[in-house]
């Protein structure tokens, strides 16, 4: 494992602990739904607004990547400072929402000059890296959470990010700027619909099961399920990769993941309808396992390499996507608002219900994304 490899790991263990413990929590606490309602809202433009800043050029972009660790370093000191509800509902989204604008648009560009084979194989460790560190996340917020230290998760964030902030970086020679600037070409067409598809699922169906278990358990519990259905996802993709040829399993992975999500989504809806808690997070962890197990590598390497041609976009795939999630965030909003202003409250069947309509349709366009890239021999 290179440094840059280590320094991710220890990052994806970070925003684990974030996300689980002061991020979505902190904001539901401090103001209830009102609170996380905000929280999601700043995230997502947030880091839509930062990718687009520090994707200027490449040493804007390589600057914001070394100093993104810096975002956590503050989100995790920040309750020792300030302990009122306005730094866990606005600060820490905007701090957690900077460092993905600052670390992913340079991330996958960097991975690229440094990887030792080819690039099927370097996603592939890529993935299996994502996914051992979000099990020791878990592992990590159990084990706080069994000896009653979970109010110390954001310390101990906070120490792992500073240890990351100063490993030093281990660059090779090369530009992370490779993207196409033609954007009226097929692959590039093809490309957003499958990143920007990807994009609305996970950012959707994430967001919906925080809100349904922050308001009736928390979230922190079933970090590990979550982290097993990502791992049993990666052992089916893991498995057709080494049963069939390249071309024969990238579309067995792709209709699996695509399929599971499906019936996960099918079964997010009837529970919500049916008010079942327990079956809604049975429905999101079998999402779970087609997206982040299966489906996840694929859209990285796929979109990736047709993203590739002449141009100098830096982190075009990431900021497509955050650019999707921002369209789609106004979309939620202006539906809610009118909802809001007759009832006087949020409507959590509406509120939640529209995201995952929204990530059917997602996942039923992807399995047609797929026909039409191997029709034109584009996987």
């Amino acid at each position: 494992m290179d440094s840059e490899q280590l320094r991710r790991v220890i990052l994806r263990i970070v925003t684990s602990l974030m996300n689980l413990i002061i991020g979505p929590s902190g904001a539901w606490y401090a103001l209830g739904l009102k609170g996380l309602c905000i929280y999601i809202v700043l995230t997502t433009f947030t880091k839509f607004l930062v990718a687009e800043s520090f994707s200027i050029n490449e040493k804007i972009s390589k600057i914001g990547y070394r100093l993104s660790p810096i975002f956590l370093l503050l989100a995790g000191t920040l309750p020792l400072i300030v302990n009122n509800w306005y730094a866990y509902v606005i600060i820490i989204p905007i701090l957690l929402g900077a460092y993905i604008g600052t670390f992913w648009t340079a991330f996958h560009g960097i991975r690229k000059l440094r990887k030792s084979g080819n690039e099927r194989t370097s996603v592939i460790w890529f993935q299996y890296y994502e996914i051992a560190s979000t099990i020791a996340a878990a592992l990590i917020v159990l084990s706080l959470k069994y000896v009653e230290l979970t109010h110390y998760a954001g310390y101990l964030g906070a120490i792992l990010a500073f240890l990351a902030l100063i490993i030093p970086m281990n660059l090779v020679e090369g530009k992370i700027g490779v993207s196409t600037d033609d954007f009226s070409s097929e692959k590039v067409i093809l490309a957003k619909l499958t990143t920007g598809s990807f994009g609305i699922i996970g950012f959707s169906l994430s967001w919906c099961m925080r809100i349904i278990a922050l308001q009736y358990a928390g979230i922190s519990g079933i970090a590990s399920m979550v982290a097993i259905s990502s791992l049993v996802g990666f052992i089916i993709y893991w498995f057709n990769e080494k049963r069939f040829k390249p071309e024969d399993a990238d579309e067995r992975n792709w209709k699996i993941g695509t399929y599971l999500q499906i019936v996960g989504i099918l079964i997010m809806i009837l529970s919500l309808l049916l008010n079942q808690q327990q079956s809604f997070l049975l429905g999101y962890l079998i999402t779970r396992g087609g997206s982040s197990g299966i489906l996840h590598p694929l859209e990285v390497r796929i979109s990736g390499e047709l993203l590739i041609g002449d141009g100098n976009f830096i982190g075009l795939r990431e900021r497509l996507k955050f650019r999707t999630q921002s369209k789609i965030m106004i979309l939620y909003i202006l539906c809610n608002i009118p909802i809001i202003y007759l009832l006087g409250e949020i409507n959590i069947l509406i509120m939640v219900g529209l995201p995952l309509i929204t990530s059917l349709f997602c996942s039923l366009l992807n399995l047609q994304t797929f026909n039409q890239l191997k029709s034109r021999q584009l996987v």
